[in-house]
């Protein structure tokens, strides 16, 4: 019988944010270490168990990639249970390096190509990634228009014309299963103040961000789906295609995260129905695409830095000055600063925090900066307006 030699608890590893992978890297080779006990001279079987250690270790040091030390022992059972269960689902490939035998154990050292795309899938299924983002709420709003429509069904329409929405609905179909979390336009439409400029069908990013900004959501998915017949096939059947081009928008920053172009293809008696079926094709792929990005954009904020837009009013440029080298020498976790604008006493910045902005705020707030008062006079998930006054 083979006996597995472990630590008491998982051993974590704390990766520097310069070895976080780009967002469109899927994968991650590491090197790990994995020990097993022989026993009875049973060498093959310890190897094997051995192997199998090291596997485990390297899916460890990708979830230190993707999540940080902190959020891994918060979620320890969970991640135990869902995700090193299953250790072999995210191994692409390895190599053993080397092997040694010392005092009864088995040690190997392999090189493993881990699948961090899956990998980020997962943690989001079990909520931890969208956890440590602190859940955003999302918002569809696509203008759609099917075979037999003069135009496109949109954001703002309601009544009779609403049940065609088969982009929206595949949209939350999928993103829902991973657990985001969403909010449903037609519902929150009450509370939002739609002027002239807004009763438009393809709205720009700024105005989306207005829109939804307003019904609480902090991302908006925008866009527009059309499906086109290219006639008959024989048959009596027709040939519907579908063109649909998305991108995802911070509300509070403007910011797009994503974007995706998809195109589909049907074919039924009815045209009708087999635009609908090329507009749930195309928005099935689109949906896929854009959780990925999305994702990704996640994981990376969430084990390293993140963007967020300050606004500091009240004080002068020498002022300014003086206030901005403070926020990056003395507070806790961030790593860099950009002025963007400077106008009478109102400056905007952005800071590259290793905090979300809510923490960020209350580090901020906890901080003695000497010559200056600092109030926190509003925040989102993403920016802080602060009220800075000399003493």
């Amino acid at each position: 019988m083979i006996r597995l030699v472990k630590s008491t608890c998982l051993a974590f590893f704390l990766i520097s944010t310069a070895a976080l992978p780009a967002i469109s890297q899927e994968s991650k080779t590491v090197t790990a270490e994995g020990v097993a006990a022989i026993q009875g001279n049973a060498r093959d079987i310890a190897r094997d168990a051995a192997i199998e250690d090291a596997q485990k270790r390297a899916v460890e040091q990708a979830i230190g990639i993707l999540i940080d030390s902190q959020t891994q022992v918060e979620n320890y059972q969970l991640i135990s249970d869902k995700i090193l269960s299953q250790t072999k689902g995210y191994i692409k490939r390895y190599n053993v390096t080397n092997e040694t035998v010392d005092s009864g154990l088995l040690r190997v050292q392999i090189n493993a190509e881990v699948a961090l795309s899956r990998l980020t899938d997962d943690l989001s299924g079990i909520g931890i990634l969208l956890g440590r983002m602190h859940k955003p709420r999302t918002m569809v709003m696509v203008a759609e228009q099917n075979i037999g429509r003069d135009s496109y069904a949109w954001w703002l329409e309601t009544g009779e014309q609403t049940d065609i929405s088969v982009v929206e609905n595949a949209f939350m179909d999928k993103f829902l299963g991973k657990g985001f979390e969403f909010i449903d336009h037609q519902n929150a439409i009450k509370e939002i103040t739609v002027t002239g400029a807004y009763r438009v069908q393809d709205l720009s990013t700024t105005q989306a961000k207005t829109l939804a900004a307003q019904a609480d959501a902090e991302v908006v998915i925008i866009g527009k789906a059309i499906a086109k017949s290219y006639g008959n096939i024989g048959g009596g059947m027709k040939s519907i295609q579908a063109d649909l081009a998305v991108r995802a928008v911070r509300t509070d920053t403007g910011q797009v995260i994503a974007t995706s172009t998809t195109h589909a293809a049907a074919v039924h008696i009815s045209e009708t129905t087999a635009g609908t079926e090329a507009l749930k094709k195309a928005a099935n792929e689109a949906a896929e695409d854009m959780m990925g990005k999305i994702l990704a954009v996640y994981s990376k904020e969430a084990g390293g830095t993140r963007s967020v837009n300050i606004t500091v009013n009240g004080l002068n440029k020498t002022q300014f000055a003086k206030f901005k080298d403070m926020l990056l020498n003395q507070v806790r976790g961030i790593k860099d600063l950009h002025e963007r604008s400077f106008s009478n006493v109102t400056a905007k910045i952005s800071v590259d925090s290793k905090n979300s902005a809510q923490t960020l705020s209350d580090e901020i707030l906890l901080r003695d900066f000497g010559a200056f008062t600092v109030e926190v006079t509003g925040s989102t998930a993403n920016s802080l307006e602060l009220k800075v006054t000399p003493k």
